[in-house]
């Protein structure tokens, strides 16, 4: 099966970032939701609580991270500005981070419209901000088979889009393997678009509630680590 696109969310439910290649480790692929914005309760926001972090554009180098507001304004926020050790809460799970002064994000939360603070993880966590696994596996042949006009592919804001239809227990390639833990099971973020962050619901949450259970894509481990790249074939089993 051949990997069809390589993706990472540096900031927690913000844009996507597409890759030629990456490492992926026991956290997931380096770069993935390594960032989040976090609301006064100490709990990670997502798109299900503000739609519009859909149009936060991220990019990272090595000084900073970078975000675009929706191109109404820019912000740069530098490694060494996430000081303040904390714990916040990704789904009644505590993961360990280190929060920028507000003052730096002020511009986010005017234009998400909320009191938020911007956190980086801390070098000591064991798991990303992911909701469940560090990896999510998606194939062409599971968009293909919902037949759904006008839905792609980034409404299930997959990790690794995989060409292909069928299923598998483990994935082996040069450097790397991933091996199947359990089926995704989707939620409201689906029927927002990713570009603009309006909510365009039922579909495609209705269909893959009423045929597959509400799930779609597989959540994957980390069996090898090592480098991955767009374009490699993965050998299925």
């Amino acid at each position: 099966m051949r990997v069809a696109a390589l993706q990472v969310y540096p900031v927690k439910a913000c844009r996507a970032l597409a890759l030629e290649e990456a490492t992926l480790g026991p956290l997931g692929l380096e770069g993935d939701r390594r960032f989040a914005f976090v609301g006064d309760d100490g709990r990670v926001l997502t798109q299900r609580d503000v739609s519009s972090l859909a149009t936060i554009c991220p990019a990272l180098d090595a000084q900073a991270l970078r975000l675009d507001l929706g191109g109404l304004a820019q912000l740069a926020v530098s490694a060494s500005s996430f000081k303040e050790s904390c714990r916040v809460d990704v789904w009644g799970t505590p993961v360990p981070a280190r929060a920028a002064p507000r003052a730096l994000v002020a511009q986010a939360a005017d234009y998400l419209g909320l009191p938020l603070r911007l956190v980086m993880l801390d070098a000591q966590a064991e798991r990303a901000f992911v909701d469940a696994r560090p990896v999510l596996v998606v194939t062409t042949g599971m968009l293909a088979e919902l037949d759904l006009p006008g839905i792609g592919m980034e409404r299930f804001r997959p990790n690794v889009v995989l060409e292909g239809a069928r299923q598998w227990g483990a994935l082996e390639g040069e450097e790397v393997e991933l091996r199947s833990d359990k089926p995704c099971g989707r939620c409201e973020v689906t029927t927002i678009d990713q570009r603009s962050g309006a909510r365009c619901g039922p579909e495609p949450l209705r269909t893959l509630n009423e045929r597959y259970g509400g799930n779609f894509g597989v959540y994957c481990r980390v069996a090898r680590a090592g480098r991955l790249r767009l374009g490699e074939v993965l050998q299925a089993s």
